[in-house]
């Protein structure tokens, strides 16, 4: 098993837009298209569809506050200091402690006699309280949001949100999605 396959695609999309929304002024929205460019130089293959997908359902899920309009856009629903990956995690992929790992419904026929069931879900409960450690704060800080064409995203200097281009002196090798 490769590192970062207990994430899905979904949460992945998910924590990304949340820290890059987290990392500008409260007062400045983001777009959808703002975003997909700011995925494309680390994930060239990313899908705009998808990650439209993703936001709405942040959006839903009560993360992101949705502004609709010409104007429009998308800003944090909560402080970021508030939103932990467990919430992400929630959101985007659902949690059911009491679900049986062996039926596809929750229909278990030994429910609280299984040993394998009381032992996963012990297990389900400290990962998830891993994931409450961690907020889109924590993630937001080292994050890089400046925008540039492709092309010029391996030569650039790195340049976060408050930092003017004079200040931004030494090259990064810090991947800009995080």
């Amino acid at each position: 098993m490769a590192l970062g396959q207990f994430f899905s695609q979904r949460f992945g999309y998910g924590v990304h837009a949340l820290a890059y929304v987290a990392k500008k002024p409260d007062w400045e929205l983001t777009t959808l298209p703002e975003l997909a460019a700011w995925l494309k130089p680390p994930w060239p293959q990313a899908s705009a569809t998808y990650l439209s997908n993703v936001v709405q359902r942040l959006a839903r899920g009560g993360l992101l506050r949705s502004y609709r309009g010409v104007s429009g856009g998308y800003m944090m629903a909560r402080p970021a200091e508030k939103v932990t990956l467990r919430h992400v995690g929630e959101v985007l992929e659902g949690v059911a402690m009491d679900r049986c790992s062996l039926s596809l419904d929750n229909d278990c026929r030994v429910m609280g006699r299984c040993n394998i069931k009381c032992m996963m879900a012990a297990l389900e409960e400290d990962y998830l309280k891993s994931l409450e450690r961690v907020t889109i704060a924590d993630l937001g800080r080292e994050i890089i949001v400046d925008l540039l064409p492709v092309e010029d995203a391996e030569d650039r200097q790195t340049q976060t949100v408050d930092e003017s281009p004079a200040e931004a002196s030494e090259p990064s090798s810090a991947d800009p999605a995080g």
